[in-house]
């Protein structure tokens, strides 16, 4: 099953957008979720999950209900892995710098402070995505019921 590259890409990117917020692990999505991220008609995204997964970009397992799926990001796990060695071997180096003092000062206790900081900075960032969707929904109805509140007046 084929898509045209556009919307391939376009599926691509969101998938590695949401596996690096995950950190690579396996993340569970609904489905109306990744329609409105994507923009794609509920069609377009199960031929577009299904592709992905055909072509091992992802794998897909049934999520809590049949509205939700568990997925998991398959190219990018060689990158995080290089970059989590890359990232341990850097904060090596930065924490052999710091002073005998500073290591008994701090501990330890300041490194797993800032891997907290970015895991929390992006679940805040998740969280404000989906409040603008589900205020762009609330404002879509809003629209909806003065729509028909009109052709109530107008009767």
């Amino acid at each position: 099953m084929r898509l045209k590259e556009k919307t391939h890409r376009k599926f691509v990117e969101f998938f590695e957008k949401i596996s690096s917020m995950y950190q690579g692990k396996e993340f569970e999505l609904a489905y109306s979720d990744i329609q409105r991220e994507t923009g794609a008609a509920s069609v377009t995204l199960k031929r577009a999950i299904q592709a992905l997964a055909e072509d091992g970009v992802i794998e897909v397992q049934p999520g809590r209900n049949s509205r939700y799926a568990r997925f998991r990001y398959l190219l990018e796990t060689e990158t995080i892995e290089e970059n989590s060695v890359d990232t341990v071997s850097t904060e090596r180096v930065d924490s052999e710098k710091l002073g005998n003092e500073d290591k008994t000062r701090f501990g330890g206790a300041f490194e797993s402070m800032t891997e907290d900081v970015g895991e929390l900075t992006q679940l805040v960032d998740h969280l404000k995505r989906r409040v603008r969707n589900q205020e762009m929904a609330i404002a879509l109805l809003q629209d909806r019921v003065a729509e028909v509140e009109d052709k109530l007046r107008k009767r």
